[in-house]
């Protein structure tokens, strides 16, 4: 039983990456009347910061519960959440600028 938490737990934080990442690859589609440089720059920063304004929801979310508890006596694992919040936006965005300078050329090739 506890694997399968572990599973969802796994999965949830892989949909928190895959959803922002699938938001700007969208809202790309939505920009297409911008400039193409425009609408790419647009779409990487809004799958940074949708990642950023997502992902407290479940980086915080265990912690307040173990908080509940009692289990946490310190800042400490706050701090992680906040860390783990930054790295993660930052991963994004290289991520989101990767993906969209590969899109780019692969759009002139053909």
């Amino acid at each position: 039983m506890e694997s399968l938490l572990v599973i969802s737990r796994w999965l949830l934080l892989l949909s928190i990456f895959l959803f922002t990442q699938l938001l700007g690859v969208l809202l790309y589609f939505r920009l297409t009347r911008l400039p193409k440089w425009l609408a790419h720059g647009l779409c990487v920063v809004a799958a940074a910061l949708a990642f950023f304004y997502l992902s407290p929801l479940f980086f915080f979310a265990g912690m307040r519960e173990a908080q509940l508890r009692g289990e946490v006596t310190c800042g400490l694992p706050a701090l992680a959440a906040a860390f783990m919040v930054l790295f993660g936006s930052g991963f994004q965005l290289f991520v989101a600028v990767a993906l969209h300078v590969w899109w780019a050329r692969r759009g002139r090739a053909m």
